[in-house]
């Protein structure tokens, strides 16, 4: 049997508003799966959203490249948790309406709906934050652990 280093259960990274940061984002995702054995399809799940909802704060948050933008991970029994946050301003993505016409956008919104088990949105000390939840197949307990 080989033996693996532990990884940490949680992670953070900080940001900064810029559309070059989404892939750092998502390589950062995918070397923290990576360790848990997440099947592919939700690890795909996983960075579309976190990227999707990262360039939706770029581009629509109000704010130039200081925007301040962290994402966290973490899992528990049969999940993954994703969570966003940044200094722009409010919008709520859990009961937004997505917008009738697709040339105006909204497809974001619609994948974030499709991909996550659930979503969560809070407004705390002038910063918004989205939580994702990211159910295993089946619920069972994150692999190898």
């Amino acid at each position: 049997m080989i033996s693996r280093p532990p990884s940490p259960p949680s992670a953070e990274i900080t940001l900064t508003g810029s559309l070059a940061a989404i892939g750092e984002a998502g390589d950062w995702l995918a070397a923290w799966l990576a360790p848990r054995s997440a099947p592919a399809d939700l690890a795909f799940a996983m960075r579309l959203c976190l990227e999707e909802a990262l360039a939706n704060i770029v581009m629509h948050g109000g704010r130039d490249e200081s925007a301040a933008i962290s994402a966290s991970l973490a899992e528990r029994k049969g999940a993954f948790i994703l969570s966003v946050s940044d200094d722009g301003v409010p919008f709520d993505p859990v009961t937004a309406e997505t917008p009738k016409d697709a040339d105006v956008g909204g497809n974001g919104l619609i994948l974030l709906r499709r991909y996550a088990s659930a979503m969560r949105y809070e407004r705390e000390t002038d910063r918004n934050r989205l939580t994702l939840v990211f159910s295993l197949p089946d619920g069972r307990s994150t692999p190898d652990r």
